[in-house]
């Protein structure tokens, strides 16, 4: 899966927009991997949504190896580490955010993005 890229103006330094992704992703069950002046990097695994659990439980009482293959193909695949890294450089009298997501992570940086005040 491509990474998914989204930018904000805000009013806020870049260390400050900063420090707020590192108070909302912590929050959020994301962990800080690395964190410099202007990047930080949040590593984390996303939710797997209940009816792919649902789904491969059936498959496992019904047909074992349909239930196997769907758990090796579907829930490992879902079940990575994925990273979200967000940029803050300095533009004008506040700062540029820039956030690179996984896409089941796009609620998570909008909440973010709109959390933070607006230029």
């Amino acid at each position: 899966m491509a990474d998914l890229v989204t930018t904000a103006q805000t009013s806020l330094p870049p260390e400050e927009a900063l420090v707020r992704a590192v108070q909302f992703f912590t929050t959020e069950n994301w962990r800080a991997q690395s964190q410099s002046n202007r990047v930080a990097t949040f590593v984390g695994i996303p939710k797997i949504p209940w009816v792919k659990i649902l789904i491969a439980i059936l498959l496992m009482f019904c047909f074992v190896l349909p239930g196997i293959l769907y758990y090796l193909y579907a829930i490992r695949k879902i079940y990575r580490f994925q990273n979200i890294v967000v940029t803050a450089s300095p533009r004008g009298a506040g700062s540029e955010v820039v956030v690179t997501y996984a896409p089941h992570a796009k609620s998570l940086v909008t909440n973010f993005l709109a959390a933070l005040p607006k230029v």
